[in-house]
């Protein structure tokens, strides 16, 4: 048989209809070769997977057939098709991918087709080779058959149940109370319940018990500091610039922003559009402006040999993707060199895209500073804050005080206009002018208090933080061949989108402003979804999509599409509200399923959601579980990153000998045990906790954690500095609240797992707690030396050998299963 091709130029050999019965495997039951193929769901993934590659949006073969679109796949390529409509069974396709003399793919190529991917396929092209939108690209939509809109909770336990009913599969027992407690305090605000909240919610038994509690933690302003860590991830925060010298950068106050927006349960669409364009927005607010430090949180550098033109596209290059994963969840990086390989975005569009981006109005070069490009003065902490919000209040009450006495004065209509429209600092100017149109108004002097009080507070409590701001006159954008920042082709381009994604809308600037009104649109396909299964990710501990990343044509299918998108509807519907979607998500049966493992139930990886979450706790949770515990952590809110306790020299080691970040200057007192979030993070030497325990760089996006296992993990729990000063800690703790071994126990217990030690953890204890005492008996160095560990001062008071005997027992508690897992 003469060989056959996807190249046009080639004569098609005839493939008679029973060769192709035969090769096609049409032996499948009538009602499986019946049912409609799915293209979306079922094969546009194996043509991405398989295919595109050389048949997709970016063949580099101008013969070669293009499998990515209907156009392409029925092309005539003299007399015979890839995909041929009119006489499916003689479709070249369907010949190829079942051929053993001439197979598609190829023999040599690393990804072959799979028996159940060419059934797929068969079917499909034997129905017609009907090509929809992939998924993702299409807006989403309830299903009006499965439209249960009473409430969150109960939409999602109905898609589960509907998916576990074609498994034959019924929901997992309802977890314990005190389980559930621990499990909703720990999604919601990183630490468990405090115990008289656990205490008081364990003897309310009425049904609204639990939503109280959710209540509760929802409301906690600790809420938003571990809902923050999700995104401080995502966007790559750092408090370093990143390269070369990795000096000191001033963009905390962004951080402290985001868990202020989390708190305040700013809508997720101002959430996103202050971010973006929060300069653009009218007259913007101090915190409009210090949410556009997402802009600015890219690696930057002043290397002396770099090119500052070459930086200036690398800036530009890692905005945009970074825009890509964050609000797409898309991998952009491939468009930046070619048409991307898999996914239906143009080189051109990608530079259409960039172009948002290249007009912001810092340098190349961060000339190693903590001021780098464009900045403001904020409050520096929360403290800080409060005052500056008092002021804010005071100032707008004087300013809709004279609105009245201006109108009073008789002053032209179009001035009262112009005063009006002014921004605030504006019209304080105007008030406190001497010889303006408002000279005899009373207000200057009270105009000029306040600007005192700006004084004050610019001294005494201010910062400064990067921010994002336009170029006058914008900077021309190209495409760039290959990606490289000295090859420009083509005409300047102006900014843009993906087309896939939906059109521009019409009245919306060509600016970042614009981009994010495009975003939070309700057209958009994927903004509301890419939100949605970020938030199932932080409940569940997996996303309904398992790629959060990658939503394209490479990741994977969500587990729950229905689901998914009718998450996403809701998320518009209810104006972005985060913590109303987190509060429907927590009080579903989904979620309060028992997680123990199901003999009966074949899902390892739980894409059933037929049991409860259960994964270790992030690094910095598990830091401050132990914090907590011990009475150590302190609550305050915001501020300068601290820089607790590591091994010595780790910075210099990493660090270039002109880096004002080369010296770790390790802090003292109380900032030792603030929460793990306001831990400095230098980008190139993260601290070594949180490393071990699978926190990313922050030199990219990161949107899921991968966990590992390590002995080196378990040498840490138990040997670290702060790990010891908290187990001691711990114990001193015990012994003044507890009177005895058993109530010690179930004191400790209480507090890391809400829950009494069983049998099994209790004589463990027991165990290690007398050999501990026997060790420690006539060896007062090793106590010694075991209490001296850590700046906190021990209680004298406290029998010595009996609390090395009782750190001992708390260290390894805290770092057993019943600490360290959400279960």
């Amino acid at each position: 048989m003469r060989k056959r091709s996807f190249n046009a130029k080639c004569v098609a050999v005839f493939v008679s209809f029973a060769l192709t019965l035969l090769s096609t495997g049409l032996g499948l039951t009538p009602a499986i070769a019946d049912e409609p193929v799915n293209f979306s769901r079922e094969v546009l993934p194996i043509l991405s997977d398989k295919c595109f590659l050389c048949h997709g949006p970016d063949a580099q073969d101008s013969d070669l057939v293009r499998l990515d679109s209907f156009e392409g796949a029925t092309v005539d390529l003299g007399g015979h098709f890839a995909i041929d409509t009119q006489s499916p069974a003689d479709s070249e396709m369907l010949f190829r991918i079942n051929s053993n003399d001439d197979p598609m793919p190829p023999s040599d190529f690393d990804k072959q087709l799979t028996a159940d991917e060419k059934k797929i396929l068969s079917r499909w092209i034997k129905q017609g080779g009907k090509y929809t939108k992939h998924w993702a690209f299409v807006p989403p939509v309830r299903d009006k058959q499965n439209d249960h809109t009473k409430n969150t909770s109960q939409a999602i336990d109905h898609f589960i149940t509907k998916q576990l009913a074609d498994n034959q599969v019924k929901f997992a027992t309802e977890a314990d109370r005190s389980t559930l407690a621990r499990r909703v305090a720990f999604v919601l605000t990183g630490l468990p319940p405090e115990p008289n909240q656990l205490k008081k919610y364990l003897n309310d038994k009425s049904d609204a018990a639990y939503p109280k509690l959710v209540d509760e933690l929802l409301a906690s302003p600790r809420f938003g500091e571990h809902q923050a860590r999700y995104w401080l991830d995502a966007v790559r925060y750092g408090d370093t610039h990143g390269l070369h010298l990795d000096n000191r950068r001033g963009i905390y106050p962004y951080r402290d922003w985001v868990v202020r927006a989390h708190n305040e349960n700013l809508p997720l669409d101002r959430f996103i559009t202050w971010q973006l364009a929060g300069d653009l927005l009218p007259s913007p607010t101090l915190e409009q402006k210090i949410a556009t430090g997402f802009i600015r949180l890219n690696p930057s550098t002043s290397e002396g040999g770099a090119i500052a033109a070459e930086f200036q596209v690398k800036n530009s290059f890692d905005r945009t993707e970074n825009f890509g994963t964050v609000f797409l969840g898309m991998s952009l990086n491939c468009a930046r060199c070619h048409t991307h390989k898999y996914d239906p975005i143009t080189h051109t569009e990608y530079y259409r895209l960039l172009a948002f981006f290249n007009s912001t109005s810092e340098g190349a070069m961060d000339g190693n500073s903590y001021t780098y490009g464009n900045h403001i003065k904020v409050p520096g902490d929360q403290n800080g804050w409060s005052q500056w919000k008092d002021f804010v209040a005071g100032r707008s009450q004087l300013l809709d005080n004279a609105v009245g006495e201006i109108q009073e004065l008789n002053i032209e209509e179009s001035f009262i206009q112009k005063w009006r429209s002014a921004n605030a600092e504006a019209q304080l100017k105007q008030l406190a002018d001497p010889n303006g149109p408002l000279s005899n108004l009373k207000s200057h002097v009270i105009a000029k208090a306040v600007q005192k009080g700006i004084d004050y507070l610019q001294k005494d409590n201010f910062t400064t933080t990067l921010i994002a701001s336009e170029l006058p006159k914008p900077r021309t954008t190209h495409v760039l061949e290959r990606g490289e920042y000295d090859i420009p082709i083509g005409d300047a381009l102006q900014p843009g989108t993906f087309k896939v994604m939906g059109g521009f809308p019409a009245d919306a600037p060509a600016n970042r402003l614009g981009l994010a009104q495009w975003l939070t649109s309700r057209q958009h396909p994927l903004t509301s979804r890419v939100m949605v299964n970020q938030i199932w990710q932080r409940v569940f501990g997996i996303g309904l999509v398992r790629t959060p990343e990658d939503f394209g044509l490479q990741g994977q299918q969500p587990t729950h599409p229905e689901l998914l998108d009718w998450l996403a509807v809701e998320l518009q519907e209810s104006d972005w509200n985060l913590k109303q979607m987190i509060h429907g998500m927590v009080l579903s049966k989904t979620f309060r399923q028992s997680s123990a493992w199901r003999d009966e139930v074949d899902d390892p990886e739980n894409k059933l959601f037929a049991r409860g979450p259960s994964y270790r706790l992030d690094a910095e949770v598990l830091r401050d579980v132990g914090l907590w515990a011990s009475n150590l952590l302190d609550p305050t809110m915001g501020g300068e990153g601290v820089k607790p306790y590591q091994p010595a020299g780790m910075w210099k080691a990493m660090s270039h000998p002109a880096s004002n970040t080369k010296n770790y200057e390790r802090d003292s007192g109380q900032r030792l045990y603030r929460r793990s979030l306001y831990v400095y993070w230098k980008r190139t030497s993260p601290h070594p906790m949180m490393t071990l325990f699978d926190a990313p760089s922050r030199e990219s996006s990161c949107l899921r954690r991968l966990p590992t296992n390590t002995s080196l993990q378990s040498l840490a729990l138990l040997n670290e500095t702060q790990r010891v000063e908290m187990a001691r800690t711990l114990a001193e703790r015990l012994m003044a609240e507890a009177k005895n071994d058993e109530e010690r126990l179930d004191l400790i217990f209480g507090l890391v797992a809400c829950r009494k030690p069983n049998e099994t953890e209790q004589a463990a204890c027991k165990k290690l707690l007398k050999k501990m005492r026997e060790r420690f008996k006539n060896d007062q160095t090793s106590v010694d030396q075991l209490l001296g560990i850590g700046d906190k001062q021990r209680k004298k008071k406290i029998n010595a050998k009996e609390l090395a005997a009782w750190t001992q027992v708390c260290s390894t508690i805290l770092a057993s299963d019943a600490a360290i897992l959400l279960y």
